[in-house]
């Protein structure tokens, strides 16, 4: 069984603008409130390129903008303190196909030295159970080998716990 970090790279990963996917190495673990996630760069990811990637990645969440993190069928959206007045109108997304509903998060990303730290933690009205919950499916998931895909304003970045 190969993991994904050995699986055939296509074009058709390669997000519409061309932009290079970025390949991240992931280790989760739960905290009391939540659980934060550690992204390094795979091997032969380029270190300036991931930072200057990560640190994208963090100032867009800073503008507002949503981070889609997908694992399987799971859906995770997540956002800046900030940016959560205007979460509630991302209700009235179509639920897509079977998939569960996407489970909605604070998310805060910081860059500390080689590597992205984030935090997740649920939002207002959410039951902290079931958000955990959600968080050991995902872990449980990627230790399956599974990818996780996460993506803001169409950066991509791909992530395994390999």
């Amino acid at each position: 069984m190969m993991n994904a970090m050995q699986m055939p790279m296509t074009n058709a990963m390669m997000p519409m603008m061309g932009m290079p996917m970025m390949m991240g190495v992931m280790q989760c673990d739960m905290q009391q409130d939540g659980m934060r996630c550690t992204v390094m760069p795979a091997a032969d990811m380029d270190m300036a390129m991931f930072r200057n990637s990560a640190d994208m990645m963090t100032m867009m969440m800073n503008c507002g903008m949503p981070m889609m993190m997908h694992c399987g069928n799971l859906m995770m959206l997540g956002m800046s303190e900030a940016a959560m007045p205007m979460m509630a109108n991302l209700n009235a997304m179509p639920m897509m196909g079977m998939n569960l509903p996407p489970m909605k998060c604070m998310l805060d990303c910081t860059l500390q030295g080689d590597k992205l730290v984030c935090m997740m933690t649920p939002m207002q009205g959410m039951d902290l159970n079931l958000f955990k919950n959600g968080c050991m499916l995902m872990m449980k998931m990627m230790d399956c080998g599974m990818p996780m895909m996460m993506s803001c304003n169409g950066m991509p970045m791909m992530c395994c716990t390999c």
